[in-house]
């Protein structure tokens, strides 16, 4: 009789070690979970940034080459990308976070006209062609989604 009381204890205290490890344990998951999304987010903002650096940069090189300079570039754009305008010199990435709306603004030399690019509103993969327009009125570049 007392071999099976013997297993009964033993049972027990292994429950409650068991129940102690999941009381820790289960906080720290929920924490590592809550710092994975803030640093998607991170990675996420950083490569707007990086996009729009580019294409400001790109804007510029082509600008001041003019005549008939012309480049296709590849674009990979974040998850929580909201929507990309082309205003004067401004380029503006809107990126969603937890803490709200960020915008991200590059700006150019030249002023800029856009055609397409209110069409990239979800991540991937695009192809952007940025080209210097003829001199009438001052110098310009477009930017087109291909």
């Amino acid at each position: 009789m007392q071999a099976i009381r013997m297993r009964g204890q033993v049972s027990t205290e292994l429950l409650v070690i068991i129940g102690f490890m999941l009381l820790l344990l289960i906080p720290l998951l929920l924490y590592s979970y809550g710092r994975v999304n803030v640093a998607n987010e991170d990675i996420a903002v950083q490569k707007a940034e990086f996009a729009a650096n580019r294409l400001a940069s790109l804007s510029d090189s082509v600008g001041y080459l003019g005549g008939e300079a012309a480049i296709v570039e590849e674009f990979e754009m974040p998850p929580n990308l909201k929507g990309i305008t082309v205003s004067g010199h401004d380029i503006v990435f809107l990126v969603e976070s937890s803490s709200g709306a960020k915008q991200i603004v590059k700006t150019s030399a030249f002023i800029l006209n856009s055609s397409g690019l209110q069409n990239i509103q979800k991540a991937g993969t695009y192809f952007i062609q940025v080209s210097a327009l003829p001199a009438g009125g001052g110098a310009q570049v477009k930017i087109e989604l291909k």
